[in-house]
């Protein structure tokens, strides 16, 4: 009488239902997850702030300092382009929004530096005349002193 229907059974629906809410609780997390993220922006954003510094002091003759603490960096530009006199009033523009004040942290990323500070001349090259190797979180940049070049040098 019942051999023609078909279906699932109750232990059947139970299981599927206690096998996906094991799969969501392990697997979701790690889909929706920030961290890897955000490290991500903030090593791209990084890598491009210091590429516009290193443009800017072209553009401007003025020397350009890429200044890095903690978890942040700020761009800075000399005091009368020959002073050698950088501090946090001489900020310069951010090229997206013209607001005062290019600078850019995110909270829980670490960023270090081989140089905290890494100033372009006029020419665009590094005034320390040594290759400075930042790192954000677990990637590298590499500045090229010679030339000023920035580029993704994790291994």
């Amino acid at each position: 009488m019942y051999a023609n229907k078909r279906g699932f059974t109750l232990v059947e629906l139970i299981l599927v239902i206690v096998l996906l809410s094991i799969l969501s609780a392990i697997a979701l997390p790690r889909f929706f997850g920030r961290t890897d993220f955000d490290n991500r922006v903030f090593f791209d954003d990084t890598l491009n702030a210091i590429r516009y510094s290193q443009k800017l002091a072209v553009a401007t003759g003025c020397n350009i300092r890429f200044y890095i603490e903690t978890n942040s960096y700020t761009v800075l530009r000399d005091d009368s382009c020959t002073s050698g006199l950088f501090n946090s009033s001489l900020a310069t523009y951010h090229p997206a929004t013209s607001d005062l004040g290019y600078s850019g942290s995110q909270t829980g990323v670490s960023l270090t530096a081989v140089n905290a500070n890494t100033t372009f001349d006029p020419l665009g090259r590094v005034i320390e005349n040594t290759d400075n190797i930042i790192s954000v979180a677990s990637r590298q940049i590499t500045v090229v002193a010679e030339t000023g070049f920035s580029y993704d040098s994790t291994p």
